[in-house]
C-alpha cells in the first residue's frame, strides 16, 4: 500500500508541483518573516526618533529689543511667536522660533 502523498504523483512517478517547489516556498516564507521583523523595527525606530526630536518650548524666552522700541502686539502658537514692534525707525513684524530666535523681520514702511 502506498502512502497518501504518492496519490498526487502523476503516472510517470514525478512529485507534484507543490512538493517540487517546497524548498522555494519555505525560503520565501522565511524571507517574508525576516522582512516583517526588520520593517517593524524600522517603523518603531522612526517613531522613537521623531518623538525624541519633539521638545516642549522653553518656559521663558529672553528677547533684546532695540533702544526705544516697544512691543505693540504678540501672538504665539506651536511654530513660534509673532511680534509687532514699534521703534524709532518705524514698525516691524518679527517672526521668532519657539526658542526666541528671530527668523524673519518685516519692515512696515509708511508712505
Amino acid at each position: 500500500m502506498q502512502p497518501d502523498h504518492d496519490k498526487a504523483d502523476d503516472a510517470a512517478g514525478e512529485p507534484s508541483a507543490i512538493v517540487r517547489n517546497l524548498g522555494m516556498i519555505k525560503a520565501a516564507a522565511i524571507i517574508m518573516g525576516v522582512l516583517i521583523i526588520v520593517l517593524t523595527a524600522v517603523v518603531i525606530g522612526t517613531i522613537a526618533s521623531r518623538l525624541a526630536k519633539m521638545s516642549a518650548p522653553p518656559e521663558t524666552v529672553s528677547l533684546a529689543l532695540p533702544e526705544g522700541a516697544t512691543i505693540r502686539a504678540a501672538s504665539a502658537d506651536e511654530s513660534g511667536f509673532v511680534l509687532i514692534v514699534d521703534g524709532p525707525e518705524g514698525s516691524q513684524i518679527w517672526r521668532l522660533t519657539p526658542d526666541g530666535e528671530r527668523q524673519q523681520t518685516i519692515m512696515i514702511v509708511q508712505e
